[in-house]
């Protein structure tokens, strides 16, 4: 059994952040059974440092910095964190399980990781400035403090709207026509053409974070619109992975 540590939200609200759906969605391919638990941003350091989940990254003042998702596999007394890593982990733990990382794809694959978040960047002041909403007071007020300190304050203090959000959902358009390039590129619906891979799930967990939030802000509008991009290449792209999105755990 493999817990899995996913961010809280209100109730009711399936989780909304990028990074752990890239979890669920592997975990959900494989095939490999799992329990949710969903963490307060507070509460995600005492536990992990409790369970033995190393932290992610460093803090700008220099101190450790634990992030969902992390996984904890009690079948080999493994605690992962990082979505990239935990990839990494379970296609060696279980190699009876399809791979997402397919033999010989592992350069492309990083590559393709790094390169993603310069290139979607735009996404984020619609998705930083709207999630608040699904969180508590405490944890709306942990998030803006820890994401100003990565993004800048600005997103926050000045959310997109009228005609700046029009022109940054340009931005984000611009960027979605580039990764349709890319995909394009590809002899099936997948990056490695008939072979589903992390970089499916990679973008798939964009495009579900987006759904979430801007349906819980009211702005399906432009959910739909964003899913008639590229002759509604994403709407497909979404619904052929609809298999490996259950968040029933």
């Amino acid at each position: 059994m493999i817990t899995f540590y996913d961010l809280a939200t209100k109730p009711g609200i399936k989780t909304s952040s990028p990074n752990p759906w890239k979890t669920r969605y592997v975990l959900n391919y494989k095939k490999l059974p799992y329990k949710t638990v969903y963490l307060e941003f507070m509460d995600i350091e005492p536990e992990f440092k409790k369970v033995g989940i190393p932290a992610s990254t460093t803090k700008l003042n220099g101190t450790p910095h634990y992030t969902c998702p992390s996984i904890f596999d009690h079948s080999n007394n493994t605690a992962v964190t990082d979505s990239y890593k935990i990839a990494e982990y379970l296609d060696e733990a279980y190699p009876d399980t399809p791979r997402v990382i397919p033999k010989g794809s592992e350069a492309l694959q990083a590559a393709f990781y790094d390169q993603l978040m310069p290139l979607v960047m735009p996404v984020f002041p619609i998705l930083m400035s709207s999630v608040t909403g699904m969180l508590s007071p405490v944890n709306a007020e942990y998030f803006i403090r820890a994401r100003s300190e990565q993004f800048g304050a600005s997103m926050f203090e000045f959310p997109p709207d009228g005609e700046a959000r029009v022109a940054q959902w340009k931005k984000v358009e611009a960027a979605i026509d580039t990764l349709n390039g890319w995909l394009s590129k590809s002899n099936g619906p997948y990056f490695m053409g008939e072979t589903v891979s992390f970089a499916d799930f990679v973008v798939a967990s964009l495009f579900q974070a987006l759904r979430i939030i801007l349906s819980f802000n009211n702005k399906l509008d432009e959910w739909e619109n964003m899913m008639a991009w590229n002759n509604g290449r994403w709407k497909k792209f979404l619904d052929d992975l609809e298999p490996y999105a259950g968040v029933e755990n």
